[in-house]
């Protein structure tokens, strides 16, 4: 997204924020880019492995995906996990156990986000049966995939990626 268009984005919603006496998050795309640019990298490696297709594939016609090789680039998981839990800027933002929340005046449940559902809760209950998860927190992983075509000099390749984050922050 161009420059441009994520400070009319942000117009927009500064405009949805005015009648709550609220603002921004970023000034302008500067100051996003700036803020993206200081979050710490880590240090997990990028590693990469080649699949193809190994079936039976038709006589005639075979589609072209069964002759190609495709390469799968990826970071550990694992680590790139760890590293979100050991990350400084995460610390007042982590919810280490599920909670629930109730308003004062009507006493009744309010939601905020994935800690606060009971399906965390229910799975804490699970995990705390086992008598060698004393002292564990939950970290529930969201896997998100994404079809991306890219169109300068790649001669328009698709990219199927896919986004890892914690259900803590």
């Amino acid at each position: 997204m161009s420059a441009s268009h994520i400070d009319a984005l942000l117009d927009l919603w500064a405009a949805t924020l005015a009648k709550y006496d609220d603002h921004l998050l970023f000034a302008n795309h500067r100051d996003l880019y700036q803020t993206i640019d200081s979050i710490p990298l880590g240090d997990v490696p990028w590693q990469n492995f080649a699949v193809k297709f190994c079936g039976n594939k038709p006589d005639i016609n075979i589609p072209p995906w069964m002759n190609g090789s495709y390469n799968v680039w990826f970071r550990d998981p694992h680590e790139v996990v760890h590293n979100m839990l050991a990350n400084p800027m995460y610390a007042d933002e982590m919810d280490y156990q599920p909670y629930r929340e109730y308003a004062s005046a009507t006493d009744e449940r309010q939601w905020k986000d994935f800690m606060s559902a009971d399906w965390a809760w229910d799975q804490v209950d699970e995990i705390s049966k086992d008598p060698d998860t004393v002292g564990a927190t939950f970290v529930p992983i969201i896997l998100v995939s994404d079809k991306t075509t890219v169109l300068v000099g790649t001669g328009n390749n698709e990219y199927y990626l896919l986004y890892l984050s914690i259900s803590n922050v």
